[in-house]
């Protein structure tokens, strides 16, 4: 499975100076710009994505970066035609697998896209990309009441703006208002022939008598108009064009002959809307299907439009002995690789990893649930004044100063004398500097940027001019905006019209005074010894004045754990403590980069990145296309894994692997040399390398070549097992049952079943009238055993303690269970003392969730352990079926959507009102059990999740083979008239 990362000119000064936080070069085009792959000392075996995803939103986002794009492709190796075209805009390894598509998000608010389906496909060969994919039009739903309307805001002016659109109006219509382009794609003529003008026809602006009248009078006099389309099913419209554009551009694709795979776009809003479009871009003939429109969209969701689409996508697979590779767009979620995997997913695109470093808190990734707040030292902001602007760099200098000496466990006294003592050096260095060389010639530029390098780095080609040594000093400790200041002045300065030394004077005056104005913070550590306390005292002193108090809490976290000491990425191996500062692009980015590295490794720990192949023979060139050829000369092979999901699956040739879907190579001469040589470097990439072997073992230099990649060779001559190893290596829960594909498990019962029982304290307890009752405090702080030995505090059993009436019922239940043949483990999840077995002796207390807020919950379930207590449990008990009979403020406690998960797929579990697990996860069910399903069975609802237990306990025995649905049937069937509905009256005699 392969990672692709959207293209969004996330690049860093490769030569950026941290100390000063200065720039390699002032003019960007002279920088050299290092993008995530150029960053890592072994590109191609370290770089933690799998390919990249360029969209023509992007492309086309300057004129300048379109026109570098189409001259040199997205390799940079291409032959401009027009030798004034600058340098490569992108630079992308030739082994990096790159796709391009339309970018639909960016037209969204179109009301048709802005492309034809044949200059798709030429832009897509000129930009030199592997895969292109088709246009879609993101089904957005079908707007409010009425429908939706779209408005090109050209037609917008002084008279009439948005805002004067009359309410009758946008109460009922869903609104879009954007730029139009100039000319639509031919295909628009067709629907809305109204709007296809001539590109250079004057646009007549709205006005008041445009909407007046009523809002149907109005949508109708606004279908002739060329700047608005009204449609009242817009999803509809949008789903139907997604799959119009489908069919036409492989009919226009399989005429060509272009050098790009070309992959299918689908939406919808619905798993099965979602499956209706797959089935019939599959029946066109595609064999690359990426899924749109779930980006954003809540995990619960994608997970059964993952499912749905993967299932649809595998029955084809095994009807038609083919492989189909399905991709996710713009989505990607540690929780989900499971579903994406076992749905059979090829690949996945997101930004998120990269955005994460800068959008929001917890932006340092550690892990996927370890992560922390990158410190924020804050840049003046560009509304300052001079004053302000200085004062702010000296403050957030000492803070920098301070975390780099907290990160190398050196003296932050030490480091911040040393740092005050060069500080006040700079500004009179800079009075002599600017007295002597201010009317030099170096600073004879019209540009500021000229102006200002010259006055940082001089003139290499001219050994006359002198740069200012501590000019980068100037800028890091008393602002940009002094230095900007002053490069303004000398710019103005000319020996005939000469700028008054006093005004140079006056800003250093500024820097001076602001400089000794500030609170000299080392003065406030004398009293502490430890570096901790050092280091917060500067950071929060600092949040405080900058105005982040609100982020004390994580910074506070941040410096206890020192998470930049536990990562082993290069990045933080090189970089430090500065990938864990919040400031600039040069540190952002590279902390998204870090980001997006554990990102990667947490996705090949859970999804093997495997490759799969048979050794090909000298009939490979009589094939058109690899498929073909394994299919009619491997074809035992092919069978057993032409459906397997996660892998890459292809034939061995001397290039390495060549996939499934591509051309066969021409000329192969199988070369052993050749062939260890490109395998060797493909599996640098891999985990894992099965390789299916005709009549002898392989080669020694090609076992050599992939040993050596730190690749792990299996080799079988038999592809059954080949098939059964690949999955296991994917996880368990992919040789579960029958099929890797997600499905609900079958338990037979003759045996008797092993279950398990996670249930919850109660506020009712058998408590004896003279005890010791301990509260939420001395529960928390204070250990079972200590609050035992208290001598008014008799020992009860957990399960003798709870009397609530649930626990009444599922002590029933667990008795029946155990004589009819069951085992049955049960486990009380307690707010006093965290997880605890029925047999646990506990003190009497008297603590509940219920009484709390989710935060809180939260807190004291941390403290207590009880999320991973119950991880830890589920991983180590033997059991068929788990209930959580657990109200929400539990649940809560243990986060169970997540937990849920913890479920192997081959075992049930069941919850209680989780409506959002059903339909994610086949293994699991959810129960309703609120107040009309109580009153349904003669009880209230705090003791229906018991009576549903009790049910199941009485009914177990009349089924052979137990499923979630079956459950759900044996703990909710009535067997008789409830006893609520008779007392109401209902039926009585």
């Amino acid at each position: 499975m392969r990672f692709y990362v959207p293209e969004w000119d996330d690049a860093v000064d490769a030569g950026y100076d941290f100390e000063f936080d200065e720039l390699s070069e002032l003019d960007r085009e002279e920088r050299t710009l290092d993008y995530i792959w150029d960053v890592f000392e072994d590109p191609e075996e370290q770089t933690p994505i799998d390919g990249v995803l360029i969209s023509r939103e992007q492309v086309e986002e300057t004129d300048r970066k379109a026109r570098r794009l189409k001259e040199y492709g997205v390799h940079g190796n291409g032959e401009p035609s027009d030798s004034s075209v600058d340098e490569p805009a992108l630079s992308i390894p030739e082994w990096m697998p790159t796709i391009s598509d339309c970018g639909a998000w960016g037209y969204k608010s179109l009301p048709f896209p802005p492309y034809g389906n044949q200059e798709m496909l030429e832009f897509y060969e000129t930009l030199g990309v592997d895969i292109g994919v088709t246009i879609d039009h993101l089904v957005l739903g079908s707007g409010k009441d009425k429908g939706r309307l779209y408005l090109d805001s050209r037609a917008f002016g002084d008279g009439f703006s948005k805002k004067d659109l009359p309410e009758q109006l946008t109460d009922v219509v869903d609104l879009m208002i954007d730029e139009w382009p100039s000319e639509w794609p031919p295909y628009v003529m067709e629907y809305e022939p109204t709007i296809c003008t001539e590109s250079d026809e004057a646009i007549d602006l709205f006005t008041a008598e445009t909407f007046a009248g009523d809002v149907d009078s109005v949508l109708s006099r606004l279908e002739t108009d060329s700047r608005a389309v009204y449609r009242s099913d817009d999803k509809q419209f949008r789903y139907d064009l997604t799959l119009r554009n489908a069919a036409e551009m492989y009919d226009l694709y399989e005429e060509g002959d272009y050098p790009f795979r070309l992959m299918v776009a689908i939406q919808g809003w619905t798993p099965w809307s979602y499956v209706e479009a797959a089935e019939q871009v599959l029946d066109t003939g595609y064999d690359y299907l990426g899924i749109g429109g779930v980006a954003g969209s809540p995990i619960h969701n994608v997970r059964k439009i993952v499912k749905a689409v993967g299932r649809t996508i595998t029955q084809f697979e095994r009807e038609h002995a083919t492989r189909v590779d399905p991709h996710v767009f713009g989505f990607a979620k540690t929780d989900a690789f499971e579903t994406i995997g076992r749905s059979g997913m090829a690949s996945f695109d997101s930004a998120s990893m990269l955005r994460s470093a800068w959008t929001g808190g917890r932006n340092y990734r550690l892990t996927a649930e370890e992560r922390y707040d990158a410190i924020r030292v804050r840049y003046p902001s560009s509304r300052d004044d001079l004053a302000t602007a200085v004062k702010k760099t000296v403050r957030g200098r000492e803070a920098l100063v301070a975390l780099r000496a907290y990160a190398e466990e050196e003296s932050i006294i030490d480091a911040l004398d040393e740092w005050e003592n060069e500080a006040e050096t700079v500004l009179p260095a800079t009075r002599e500097y600017l007295q002597e060389h201010r009317h030099a010639s170096q600073f004879d530029e019209s540009l500021l940027q000229d102006v200002e390098t010259a006055f940082r780095d001089g003139n290499d080609a001219d050994e006359t001019t002198v740069a200012f040594e501590q000019a980068r000093a100037l800028q890091a400790y008393f602002s940009g905006e002094l230095r900007n200041k002053l490069v303004k002045l000398l710019r103005k300065d000319d020996p005939e019209s000469s700028v008054p030394i006093e005004e140079y004077d006056e800003l250093l005056t500024v820097a001076e005074e602001q400089f000794e104005s500030v609170p000299r913070i080392a003065s406030m550590l004398d009293e502490q010894e430890d570096s901790y306390d050092q280091i917060w005292t500067i950071i929060s002193e600092y949040a405080r004045y900058i105005g982040d108090d609100d982020l004390l809490e994580e910074y506070q976290r941040t410096l206890k754990a020192r998470p930049w000491e536990q990562c082993d990425c290069p990045i933080c191996d090189e970089h430090g403590v500065e990938v864990c500062i919040f400031r600039g692009n040069d540190r952002n980015r590279r902390r998204g980069f870090h980001n997006t590295h554990q990102f990667y490794n947490e996705f090949a720990e859970s999804l093997p990145k495997i490759l799969i192949a048979t050794q090909g023979t000298d009939r490979l060139d009589q094939y058109e296309t690899v498929e073909e050829y394994l299919r009619s000369e491997h074809s035992a092979f092919w069978e057993q894994v032409h459906d397997l999901p996660v892998a890459e699956v292809g034939v061995l040739t001397e290039e390495g692997v060549h996939e499934w879907w591509d051309e066969t190579p021409s000329g192969n001469s199988f070369d052993l040399d050749s062939t260890a040589d490109g395998l060797g470097r493909q599996t640098t990439r891999y985990q894992h390398l099965f390789v299916h072997t005709l009549e002898a073992n392989l080669d020694d230099a090609i076992v050599d070549a992939v040993e050596g990649s730190s690749c792990t060779l299996h080799t079988f001559d038999d592809a059954a097992k080949l098939r059964v190893e690949a999955l296991s290596t994917c996880g368990r829960n992919y040789v579960a049952g029958d099929d890797f594909l997600p499905h609900a498990p079958e338990l037979a019962t003759e045996d008797g079943l092993n279950i398990l029982v996670i249930d919850q304290c109660s506020g009712s307890k058998e408590i004896p009238n003279d005890a010791r009752v301990f509260d939420a405090d001395e529960t928390l702080h204070q250990s079972r055993e200590h609050l035992l030995g208290h001598p008014y505090a008799p020992e009860i059993a957990a399960g003798d303690l709870y009397t609530g009436r649930q626990q009444k019922y599922v002590t029933e239940a667990v008795r029946r269970l155990k004589n009819e043949g069951h085992t049955v483990d049960r486990h009380f999840i307690s707010a006093g003392f965290g997880l605890v077995s029925s047999d646990d002796r506990l003190p009497p207390y008297e603590v509940t969730f219920s009484s709390m807020n989710v935060s809180e919950i939260r807190f004291r379930s941390e403290q207590l352990n009880i999320q991973s207590d119950v991880e830890q449990l589920l991983a180590e008990s033997d059991y068929d079926v788990v209930f959580f009979t657990l109200g929400k403020d539990y649940y809560t406690s243990i986060d169970i959507d997540e937990m849920v998960q913890q479920v192997p797929a081959d075992r049930i579990g069941v919850v209680f009102n989780r409506e959002l697990v059903d339909g994610q996860f086949e293994n699991i069910v959810s129960v309703p059990a609120r107040t009309d399903d109580a009153k349904e069975h003669g009880t209230i609802v705090v003791g229906l999740k018991g009576l549903y237990m009790k049910n199941f306990s009485r009914r177990i025995g009349e089924v052979d083979v137990l499923t979630p649905d079956l459950i759900e049937e044996l703990c909710r069937r009535l067997d008789e008239e409830p006893t609520q509905k008779r007392l109401n009256g209902v039926n009585n005699e």
